[in-house]
């Protein structure tokens, strides 16, 4: 099944709150794409809250709990921020 980038992305920028993106990208079923997506991430400049961020992608079960260990470390500025301004294809 393909990621659906381009819906993770409209999520992601309408998404003000991370409880709001953590159920849009369950009822969506784009827990899986999200986490593959977060893998793929390569920045010109490294990053070191997006290496945190790939590992609490990587160890959560669902979106509401990966969103959870977000909000404790304060990232979901940042991982909104990433994911809206990344280029993925078409």
């Amino acid at each position: 099944m393909p990621i659906d980038f381009a819906k993770i992305q409209e999520i992601a920028r309408s998404s003000l709150m991370p409880d709001f993106f953590a159920v849009r990208i369950d009822e969506e079923g784009l827990f899986d794409g999200l986490k593959q997506l977060i893998a793929k991430i390569k920045l010109a400049t490294p990053h070191p809250q997006l290496d945190r961020i790939k590992q609490m992608s990587a160890g959560a079960s669902s979106a509401t709990a990966f969103i959870e260990a977000i909000k404790r470390e304060n990232l979901f500025t940042t991982l909104r921020e990433i994911l809206t301004r990344i280029q993925v294809p078409q």
